[in-house]
């Protein structure tokens, strides 16, 4: 036969026909695991937004808060009365200022002055002890007090003399006792006065001269 005879190693050109028909097809789908992940990317990334977005705004609101706290507390402390504070700009140090207060003690009638004065009497002698009364506030005589003093002698032997005293706030009180008896010892025991005696006593020896 007087054809052409085709080469079988030579590679086949797809007529037209066949490359009309190959346009028509349509390109394969992606598999469901490529879609879905795309799918699941935008979801997390959409979560994250809302997640950051409302964190952002929820910062914002605990900020403003909080200052408007310190400012209000700033306020309130600033209110408060400012007592020996000096707020004065002259340069000179704010001193506190003191204030003491003094009780003053109620006049009494108090014993200055306990003294021996006796004398000697032959076999005998006269103890005399000597006594002074006066204002504990302003060292006045006390005139008039009624003074109480208890004499004891060396044996024993007890006496209670009372004397009054005169406008210098003195009085005396004797006992005339032998000489083996001395010393005999003197003791205030009681003032009636005004004002009132401070109960503070007081004692003398009263030897033989």
């Amino acid at each position: 036969m007087g054809g052409t005879v085709r080469n079988p190693l030579q590679r086949r050109h797809p007529r037209a026909d066949e490359r009309a028909m190959g346009r028509g097809r349509s390109r394969p789908r992606r598999s469901g695991f490529a879609a879905t992940r795309g799918a699941t990317l935008v979801e997390y990334s959409l979560i994250i937004a809302v997640f950051v977005f409302g964190s952002l705004g929820a910062i914002s609101q605990l900020d403003s808060k909080s200052g408007d706290y310190y400012e209000n507390a700033s306020d309130d402390i600033g209110d408060l009365p400012q007592t020996g504070i000096d707020t004065s700009d002259d340069g000179t140090v704010p001193t506190s200022s003191t204030t003491t207060t003094t009780t003053t003690a109620p006049a009494r009638s108090t014993i200055t002055e306990l003294t021996n004065i006796s004398t000697n009497d032959g076999s005998k002698y006269d103890a005399i002890a000597r006594v002074r009364i006066r204002h504990s506030q302003t060292s006045a005589a006390i005139n008039g007090a009624s003074v109480t003093i208890r004499m004891v002698d060396d044996d024993g032997g007890v006496r209670i003399r009372t004397c009054v005293t005169d406008s210098t706030g003195r009085c005396s009180v004797t006992w005339n006792v032998r000489d083996n008896k001395a010393p005999v010892t003197a003791t205030v025991t009681g003032v009636s006065s005004s004002p009132v005696w401070d109960g503070v006593s007081a004692s003398v020896i009263l030897p033989h001269p």
